[in-house]
């Protein structure tokens, strides 16, 4: 999730801590197997996961979303106002009826602009690979993913906040 239209030392200060990634991905998953399944539909066999098993891993997920949303919320509020598209401080007062919707309805739009159609099989064994976990342990096991490799190096564009130091 990019941070364009921020000026560069203020989305270095932003950070994302392990709970609020963890509590994302809790949230977020299954918009984002929708998202990925839309893209990747076309590009992948029948016995893919995506094509049969994803239904189950969202059931799981939507399980779990409602006791997810308070750290995702507070995440969530970290990456408004992107390419000047959302103003945070109107996200802030959106009661979470009408901001849970607003959020479950762009992150599939964001994962098809961002998949490409050569990377599905990839992107189609992360998720088997997932599903073997719980969402709690897929939520720790990405914000782990995110530490090792987010950081975003000097002179590039900043796509996201960084993990915060623990």
């Amino acid at each position: 999730m990019a941070m364009v239209g921020m000026p560069a030392q203020a989305v270095a200060q932003i950070c994302i801590t392990r709970a609020e990634i963890a509590g994302m991905m809790g949230y977020a998953m299954p918009s984002v197997i929708e998202g990925v399944r839309n893209t990747c539909a076309a590009h992948l066999p029948g016995d893919a996961f995506l094509a049969g098993g994803a239904a189950a891993m969202i059931e799981g997920y939507r399980a779990v979303q409602a006791e997810n949303w308070p750290v995702a919320r507070a995440a969530f509020m970290k990456f408004g106002d992107r390419d000047g598209e959302t103003d945070a401080a109107v996200m802030e007062q959106m009661p979470d009826e009408l901001l849970q919707p607003l959020v479950e309805a762009m992150i599939p739009a964001m994962i098809e602009g961002e998949i490409k159609p050569g990377s599905c099989r990839d992107v189609d064994t992360l998720v088997a690979s997932l599903a073997a976990m719980s969402p709690r342990q897929a939520g720790d096991f990405m914000a782990a993913i995110l530490a090792l490799t987010g950081d975003d190096k000097p002179g590039e564009k900043q796509r996201s906040p960084n993990v915060c130091a623990e």
